[in-house]
């Protein structure tokens, strides 16, 4: 049950099939909503002497409070306070409503809703008794008052194991899914009402109507076909129109031309037969048309034909439906063959046996024959050019905003950049640039920001980039300075330590501990030749970065002391 539509749904293994179906457009959610915000644009009008109605902001604020306040009051009985700062001309506004005071303000619509499940019961396939369930879905549904009119009205608690909010979206999805050759789901059929009532007019060629029927009643079962026959001598133009009353202006479904259609070789009307579907999305489509004509053919030469006609056309499936239900009977055909394979037979026995003239005019059979006919559909809509120009309006909006997008985040970049290397100067980076740069640095900095606001509002992405890359300049040189003052110490302690740790190794061998006695004297000279020119590499690095002006390239890089530690790893360590 949804508030402004019930639905009465009967579950079978793999199937859903809807029982019966009613709803009205005028009662849900929106409404109750309404109500609440009809009234405190009356008291704050009142109160506060404010027209609402002359902003739009103002009334969307205050739709938005009455649909808190909505679901509030739905868990709670008691006053519930509504509070709206600077709400209109500088002005707060503040009121309270009950549950009690908003049942009152929506009896009207409570009785509506009490109206329209009698009428789902009447004429209905099943009575209240054969209920096993009602489940409840839509935020309406969390009001108590209309949560006790369902209970009342179809005797059943209600359940609301679906989640209200989402559970429409959800199945969407997986009718999708059902839909989609990218997913595989287990099979699920469902058996649809029509909503509201379709007819068919057709026209004569001067324009006048030839006539009309209701193909499709309210409440008719979908997906489902039909077969129409029609008798014509020239083209059979159909239009298809909704007879229910719809909370829409335009109730015509579309136009169809049927042909070419000609008179019969003795001058009258051909049978027309029309399939026409309500697919399993309830749209009404003209699926097929074909001419009926009915022709005389020898036995013999149609038991030809329809022996190729079976090789060819072998797996193809015969039409069921009819609307006056006669169907093709194929063993009256069987029987027809029979009588004439009987009648040639006794015909040879005369021949033979009394030697009289015969007859020998060739045995027939009536055979139908269909021949298609083209359906052109003009259906209420876009046309196929105007689709595509739709379709290419909305691509080349997709292209602009992606360039909008991409150029407000490169000027956003700039933006950022500009704010946080002006932190980083007055922090972490402020003994990495000498004062007269970091004042001039500061000072385009501060053009710049201008700039953004200014000139700057709408450029192209480019100019952005190009903008960025001359401020990251200066910046970036502090950043590297900065980088390599944090860094070197320690590589440089990593190198210390590698140098000491081969020493000892050398110290070791020339105490002839045992650990070395497989080495050589010559990978003893290699460690102590490789050793020295590091240790001195090392300690030219140490005299040259005792005095270090931060605000220019360091003498010596963490990567060239990094470098040399792997130098002498690599040369050592393998000994």
């Amino acid at each position: 049950v949804v508030i402004n539509a019930e639905y009465g749904v009967g579950f079978n293994k793999g199937k859903l099939e809807i029982k019966k179906a009613i709803a009205d457009p005028q009662l849900g959610g929106r409404y109750f909503g309404q109500r609440i915000v009809n009234f405190f644009k009356t008291e704050f009008g009142n109160k506060y002497k404010l027209d609402i109605d002359s902003r739009a902001k103002a009334v969307l604020r205050l739709e938005t409070e009455c649909e808190k306040l909505k679901k509030t009051m739905s868990a709670n009985s008691t006053h519930i306070p509504l509070n709206i700062e600077c709400f209109m001309n500088d002005k707060d506004v503040s009121g309270r409503m009950n549950r009690a005071e908003f049942e009152d303000l929506s009896s009207d619509l409570f009785d509506k809703l009490k109206t329209l499940l009698s009428s789902l019961l009447v004429d209905a396939p099943f009575t209240v008794s054969d209920i096993d369930s009602v489940e409840i879905v839509g935020g309406a549904t969390r009001i108590p008052r209309a949560k006790a009119i369902i209970e009342e009205v179809l005797q059943k608690p209600c359940s609301t194991t679906l989640n209200a909010d989402e559970c429409v979206a959800r199945g969407c999805a997986l009718q999708c899914a059902i839909l989609s050759p990218a997913f595989k789901v287990r099979e699920f059929a469902i058996n649809d009402l029509v909503p509201a009532g379709i007819k068919l007019v057709w026209y004569d060629p001067n324009g006048t109507v030839g006539g009309d029927m209701e193909v499709f009643k309210n409440g008719h079962n979908f997906p489902f076909s039909k077969m129409l026959t029609f008798y014509r001598k020239e083209n059979l133009i159909l239009e298809a129109s909704y007879i229910t009353p719809l909370p829409h202006t335009q109730t015509v479904i579309g136009r169809f031309e049927i042909g070419p259609i000609k008179p019969t070789e003795d001058g009258q009307s051909a049978k027309v037969k029309v399939k026409v579907k309500v697919d399993i999305h309830g749209i009404l489509i003209v699926e097929s048309a074909h001419i009926v004509t009915r022709v005389q053919v020898p036995v013999e030469e149609d038991k030809k034909e329809e022996k190729k006609e079976e090789k060819k056309e072998g797996g193809e499936e015969k039409m069921d439906t009819d609307t006056n239900g006669v169907r093709p009977s194929v063993s009256n055909e069987n029987q027809c063959e029979e009588n004439a394979e009987k009648i040639e037979k006794s015909d040879s026995e005369i021949k033979e046996g009394a030697g009289e003239v015969i007859d020998d005019k060739p045995k027939t059979k009536t055979k139908t024959i269909q021949t298609p006919l083209t359906v052109t559909s003009a259906k209420e809509g876009f046309s196929d050019k105007e689709l595509q120009a739709a379709i290419e309006r909305e691509n080349s909006m997709i292209a602009t905003d992606r360039l909008i997008r991409d150029r407000q985040m490169a000027k956003n970049s700039v933006e950022e950049y500009v704010y946080g290397i002006r932190d980083k100067l007055y922090g972490k980076l402020e003994k990495f640039m000498k004062e007269q740069e970091k004042e001039a640095y500061m000072a385009e900095l501060t053009r710049t920001e201008d700039w953004l606001y200014d000139e700057g509002e709408n450029c192209q992405k480019q100019v952005y980039i190009d903008k960025l890359a001359e401020l990251r300049k200066p910046g970036d040189a502090a950043e590297v300075r900065f980088a390599e003052a944090e860094a070197r110490p320690g590589a440089l302690n990593m190198l210390a330590h590698s140098i000491v740790h081969v020493k000892k190794a050398i110290d070791m061998m020339e105490q002839k501990d045992e650990k070395y006695d497989h080495l050589s004297d010559e990978d003893k000279a290699t460690l102590i030749a490789k050793v020295t020119e590091i240790d001195q590499v090392y300690n030219v690095y140490c005299t040259k970065l005792t005095s270090v002006d931060l605000t220019v390239p360091p003498p010596v890089t963490t990567a060239q002391i990094n470098d040399k530690k792997k130098e002498l790893e690599d040369k050592c360590t393998p000994i």
